[in-house]
C-alpha cells in the first residue's frame, strides 16, 4: 500500500518544460490518501539512482516548481564525484543543460538526471544499476548534487516538465516537502551472481566505502568498486591519495576487476579498511605483489 501525506495548504505550483512555463494552482487536501496499487500504469520498479548502500538524503524547496516533485540528492559522505546509476532499464535518448540526461523507459515512462560533470552519450543503452554519469555543480556552482524526476508522457518519445509525476522509489511512493529532507538507503543492487572465489594471483581485500575505478593509476574515472570484500591482482605506486586533514594517504594503487565498470581497473589502497599508510596487502595480512 501506497501512503501520500498531504500537507494542509494551497500550493501555487509552477510546471517548467525546457521551452514554456504553464503555472497553475493546485489545492493541497487535508487526508492522507492510500492507494492498493500505482495509479499510473506500467511504472518501472525505480531504484535510487546511487550505488548499493549509499546513503542519500533527499530534499526540495520552496519554487522548486512543482516542489512536491523534483528532488535533490545529496549523497551522505561523499561531497562530489559519486556516481549516478540508472533507476531502471531503459535508453539515452536526450542530453541537455545543465549536466543533464533524460532515460527513456518505455510505456510512457521517463527519468531525468541533472548537474552531474560527466555522463554517458545519448543512444546508450543501460541497465539498472549502470553508471550513466557523475555528481557535480554543473549549474549550480559550489552544491554538487543530483536533480532527479521520474515523467509520465503515454504515446510520447520525449517528456517535459509538464509531465513530472510524485515519483516511487524502492516501493515507496514521495510526496516531498520543502524543509523536511528524507534520508533513505540505495537498494540500487546488482542481481548478479557473486564471482567464483579467486585463485592464484588474486588477493582478498576490503574497501571501507565505494571507490573510484580509474583507468590507470590516478587516471580517468571509468566505474565502482563497491564498499565490502573484493579481489585484486597486483599493486603499482602512483599519485598519492589522502585525506582532508593529511593524516591518512597511500601511494599503491591496486589492480582490480570493477563492479560497475570494465574489468583490469585500477582502485587507491587509500580504500583499504586496514594496515595503515602507504600499506597494501590482503585481508591476511600478505603483501600483495608489484604488477609485472
Amino acid at each position: 500500500m501506497f501512503e501520500i501525506q498531504f500537507p494542509p495548504i494551497i500550493t501555487s505550483v509552477i510546471l517548467k518544460n525546457r521551452y514554456k512555463t504553464i503555472a497553475c494552482a493546485v489545492l493541497a487536501m487535508f487526508s492522507t490518501h492510500t492507494f492498493s496499487a500505482d495509479p499510473l500504469p506500467n511504472r518501472p520498479a525505480f531504484k535510487l539512482p546511487f550505488p548499493c548502500g549509499a546513503q542519500i538524503e533527499l530534499k526540495t524547496y520552496q519554487g522548486h516548481g512543482p516542489d512536491d516533485k523534483k528532488i535533490d540528492m545529496y549523497r551522505m559522505g561523499m561531497f562530489t564525484g559519486s556516481p549516478i546509476t540508472a533507476s531502471a532499464d531503459g535508453l539515452v535518448h536526450q542530453a541537455f543543460y545543465p549536466g543533464g540526461i533524460e532515460i527513456r523507459h518505455g510505456n510512457g515512462w521517463f527519468t531525468t538526471y541533472m548537474h552531474m560533470s560527466s555522463h554517458v552519450p545519448v543512444g546508450s543503452n543501460v541497465k539498472q544499476g549502470d553508471v550513466v554519469g557523475y555528481m557535480g555543480d554543473v549549474g549550480s556552482p559550489g552544491i554538487p548534487h543530483l536533480h532527479y524526476e521520474q515523467l509520465y508522457a503515454p504515446g510520447l518519445n520525449d517528456a517535459g516538465s509538464q509531465h513530472i509525476v510524485n515519483p516511487i522509489l524502492q516501493g515507496e511512493w514521495l510526496y516531498m516537502v520543502p524543509n523536511s529532507p528524507l534520508v533513505r538507503t540505495s537498494a540500487n543492487c546488482p542481481n548478479t551472481t557473486p564471482p567464483p572465489p579467486p585463485t592464484g594471483n588474486k588477493y582478498w581485500v576490503d574497501t571501507w566505502g565505494d571507490a573510484n575505478g580509474r583507468s590507470s593509476p590516478g587516471g580517468t574515472v571509468t566505474g565502482t568498486l563497491y564498499k565490502g570484500t573484493s579481489y585484486v591482482y597486483c599493486k603499482v605506486w602512483g599519485p598519492k591519495v589522502q585525506n582532508a586533514t593529511g593524516a591518512q594517504w597511500n601511494h599503491w594503487w591496486l589492480k582490480t576487476d570493477l563492479d560497475v565498470g570494465p574489468t583490469n581497473q585500477w582502485v587507491s589502497a587509500f580504500m583499504l579498511s586496514r594496515w595503515g599508510n602507504d600499506q597494501a596487502k590482503d585481508n591476511n595480512g600478505v603483501v600483495i605483489p608489484n604488477c609485472a
